[in-house]
């Protein structure tokens, strides 16, 4: 009995590796028949020894042999995953994420830039300092900004415009600014092409308008949103760990598909196996009393016509 049990195990692990319909009715059927010489001890386990050599032994070899030959095919994939994964482990243990909270406080440097640009403007005086606000993109923009876009929807079209320094910034601008107190919120930044822009939303309104950091100038945009993405910004490194997750989902479903695809002559081998095994005749001369027989064929489900 312990011979059985060591075979039906090694079936098991064979079964769960290949996650075939046909390999899992065969061992479940050798499990029903060895549970049956387990519970009635008046069996004479030497034929259960007999049906193993039969019908168990060359089955757990073919599938032996199938499995290494799998494993070899899928070893490039699983190394795959694993250096996938070993890059995934590298990139978010060294990710600091501080963008967000920058982000925000962004959003009030600027807010607060603007708002003394609007007062030298009227004082025609000069003290904004632009490295004020150029700090952000400086950190930020090669790791963050996004890089697809259709730059023609981010570029002005002539408008009047003040002139500060080397800087101009739409009248019409300056004036929906003013209303709102100066207060805005950085949505995200674009770097086409080493040319930078950020778009910014004019607080408790739905207009926005582009900071062109390259050719200094601050002007609304309107009907090209539709065409631009304005999500938030993300670091590269998440799109490329995201990838990566991605890379390993689908090498997984390959090599499980892989897994339990057979070759087509091994498929018909265990359907024959699975109709023998389910065989009356075979089942008779493993056990002489015909009682035990009939309840065995009852687990097994027997279809008695065939």
């Amino acid at each position: 009995m312990s011979q059985s049990k060591r075979r039906l195990t090694k079936l098991k692990l064979l079964s769960n590796f290949f996650e075939n319909v046909d390999i899992i009715s065969i061992y479940i059927k050798k499990d029903i028949i060895h549970k049956l010489f387990e519970d009635n001890k008046t069996l004479d386990y030497n034929k259960l020894e007999l049906f193993h050599l039969q019908y168990t032994d060359s089955l757990i070899e073919l599938l032996t042999k199938l499995k290494k030959k799998k494993e070899n095919d899928i070893l490039a994939i699983i190394n795959e995953i694993n250096i996938n994964g070993q890059y995934i482990s590298s990139f978010e243990e060294r990710k600091i994420d501080s963008f967000e909270t920058d982000r925000k406080i962004y959003s009030g440097v600027f807010s607060q830039h603007l708002k003394n640009l609007y007062k030298d403007l009227t004082e025609e005086t000069f003290t904004v300092n632009w490295n004020d606000v150029l700090y952000f993109q400086k950190k930020y923009g090669v790791e963050y900004y996004r890089t697809e876009a259709d730059e023609s929807k981010l570029k002005a079209q002539p408008v009047p415009s003040y002139r500060y320094q080397d800087y101009s910034i739409e009248r019409k601008l300056l004036g929906k600014l003013n209303i709102q107190n100066f207060k805005v919120r950085f949505m995200c930044g674009y770097r086409i092409d080493r040319n930078e822009y950020e778009l910014f939303r004019i607080f408790q309104s739905n207009e926005h308008f582009i900071f062109n950091v390259e050719e200094k100038s601050m002007y609304l945009i309107d009907d090209e949103l539709s065409a631009l993405d304005t999500s938030e910004n993300e670091s590269n490194q998440v799109t490329v760990i995201n990838q990566l997750k991605r890379k390993n989902e689908e090498l997984e479903e390959v090599m499980h598909d892989r897994k339990r695809t057979l070759p087509e002559d091994v498929g018909s081998v265990l359907k024959d196996y699975l109709r023998n095994l389910e065989n009356v005749d075979i089942m008779s001369k493993i056990f002489d009393v015909n009682e035990e027989t009939n309840i065995l064929r009852a687990m097994l489900n027997l279809n008695l016509n065939n």
